[in-house]
């Protein structure tokens, strides 16, 4: 086989050396219930438009909390379209969206919020374990 070295050259029986990847950083997926505990970082959530002006929409999230997210570009999402927004949390109730994903209509929001619920306790386990 012919494999690559990080210095680039090629050759029979040469070592390849992983050259380290780029690193996501993940953001935490969360309903209303959380978003206290997240202002100023940022966030995925999962709702349904409630109305939608463009720049600004009003969502129910997936723990039935209203939300109002603002936009900087246009966004389209038709009210009791299911919707991910990615967002700066700004204080419980207000978000800045930095992106949007329209979802299927048939998405579902109670299964979504468990497992949302769920995540966050297994979190808060975790993080306790590691700092014992």
């Amino acid at each position: 086989a012919v494999v690559s070295t990080q210095s680039g050259h090629y050759g029979r029986g040469a070592l390849s050396v992983p050259r380290p990847q780029p690193t996501m950083e993940t953001k935490p997926r969360v309903n209303g219930s959380m978003l206290s505990d997240k202002i100023g970082q940022e966030i995925v959530a999962v709702g349904k438009v409630i109305t939608n002006d463009g720049k600004s929409m009003k969502l129910e999230l997936s723990d039935g909390s209203n939300v109002l997210v603002s936009f900087v570009d246009v966004m389209e999402a038709m009210p009791n379209s299911m919707v991910e927004v990615n967002a700066r949390v700004n204080d419980a109730r207000t978000l800045s969206g930095l992106a949007l994903v329209v979802l299927s209509d048939d998405f579902d929001l109670k299964i979504y919020n468990e497992a949302v619920s769920f995540a966050a306790r297994y979190d808060m386990f975790e993080n306790k374990t590691a700092a014992a």
